[in-house]
């Protein structure tokens, strides 16, 4: 049998190092360390995946909807949403994304994918170092499919002046139809348009006088929003009839 002999080295000196090195093992195999590597805080403590501070969003914008993602926004039976895996930088910056759930709509899906890559985030933290880091992050898109239209709430006809008055009489006070476009909130926005529509007959001239009036007038409506299939708000355009 071989004896090792070990010299110059106390034997209560080897038994606290034994000791110490089972301790750090035992710690080591109980904390769920980084695949990557183990980063350790200022006192020397490995740092765990459990103790990493995650990334959290600082600036979200969409790109500009494309005349393509609105007809897939309006083509959209329910709500639905993308789910993307990106990853992210050490600087906050997305480096890669892919679709982990579709959203059912391939335009939609590359929209999400597209503008989340000019997203920034504060970046994971492992102690005082920064790291990156993977994420899943949904996209939620509201279906534009209108199930309800908007409607007038409030409705009412201004004083006519004596040309409006005039005009309307010569063309035997006609229906006027007044596009418009109503957000979620059951706002107005932007400047009502007036169609000539089934008024062929009338000249410029009249027309002119009676669509400004109409637009006038449904400028100071109030009016319900459109809904989509799911009972969810939505913007919407909408044909508004002013009978003068």
């Amino acid at each position: 049998m071989s004896i090792i002999i070990l010299e110059g080295v106390p034997m209560k000196k080897i038994i606290l190092s034994l000791s110490l090195l089972l301790a750090l093992g035992s710690l080591s195999m109980a904390a769920d360390l980084p695949e990557d590597g183990v980063y350790l805080n200022k006192d020397g403590t490995p740092i765990t995946a459990a103790e990493e501070i995650p990334p959290s969003l600082s600036s979200a914008k969409m790109l500009p909807q494309t005349e393509a993602v609105h007809e897939a926004l309006a083509s959209l039976s329910h709500s639905s949403a993308t789910v993307l895996r990106i990853t992210i930088n050490e600087d906050g910056t997305v480096t890669h994304a892919e679709v982990e759930q579709s959203s059912s709509s391939l335009i939609l899906d590359q929209y999400a994918a597209s503008s989340v890559e000019s997203w920034h985030f504060k970046p994971a933290r492992r102690g005082d170092r920064t790291v990156t880091s993977t994420a899943s992050v949904p996209v939620r898109f509201i279906s534009a499919m209108v199930s309800t239209p908007a409607a007038p709430k409030e409705t009412f006809l201004k004083a006519m002046n004596e040309s409006v008055r005039q005009a309307a009489e010569r063309n035997g006070h006609p229906l006027i139809s007044v596009k418009a476009f109503i957000t979620s909130g059951g706002k107005l926005d932007g400047k009502p348009a007036a169609l000539k529509g089934e008024n062929t007959s009338m000249s410029s001239g009249d027309f002119k006088i009676l669509s400004a009036y109409a637009e006038d007038c449904v400028r100071h409506w109030t009016f319900t929003p459109a809904l989509n299939p799911d009972g969810e708000a939505i913007s919407s355009t909408a044909l508004f009839p002013v009978q003068l």
